[in-house]
């Protein structure tokens, strides 16, 4: 498997995507949390999930952030010195 030397849109939009749902999913999970506790419903079921949806958006983020910094590193990279010739 050979990896692309250049930039990608379709990774530059999966890492946008993941990073747009990362940050829907931790206002749900946010949102979700403060309900419960509100609620007075510490350690419990819904307390886990949404403490587990706000897990997952943060492996979204990260995910999505390494992705866009990955496309933009491959589109403004310097030709290494055995590629100038």
């Amino acid at each position: 498997m050979t990896v692309s030397t250049h930039g990608s849109t379709l990774r530059l939009l999966a890492g946008a995507t993941m990073v747009i749902v990362a940050m829907t999913a931790a206002l749900v999970g946010f949102i979700r949390l403060m309900a419960v506790l509100d609620g007075g419903g510490y350690g419990t079921t819904d307390m886990r999930i949404a403490l587990f949806v706000m897990g997952i958006a943060g492996a979204l983020f990260a995910a999505g952030t390494a992705t866009v910094i990955w496309d933009i590193a491959q589109r403004y990279e310097s030709p290494s010195r055995s590629d100038r010739g």
